[in-house]
């Protein structure tokens, strides 16, 4: 399963639903802000509330290997509308 959006240029994938021994390690939470109230994180990895500047500059950099291209979805058929 994974997410994509008009215009965007990555595809957000769900570590859950990957095969147990394929799932990279975990290097950051993004956006831990939005986390429910009472929801205490591990110190594991750096949990920082938004963004970080260099979460920016991989995604960038990331971009820019791929020669400034919108990856093509062309095997899904239709849209998806979840409430």
């Amino acid at each position: 399963m994974f997410m994509e959006f008009g215009g965007g240029h990555w595809l957000s994938l769900y570590g859950g639903l990957w095969p147990a021994g394929t799932l990279p390690p975990l290097e950051i939470r993004t956006m831990t802000r939005s986390k429910p109230e009472g929801v205490v994180l591990p110190k594991d990895v750096p949990n920082p509330g938004t963004h970080t500047w260099a979460f920016y500059l991989r995604l960038f950099l990331a971009w820019v290997d791929m020669g400034f291209r919108v990856p093509k979805v062309d095997f899904v058929r239709g849209g998806l509308d979840a409430p």
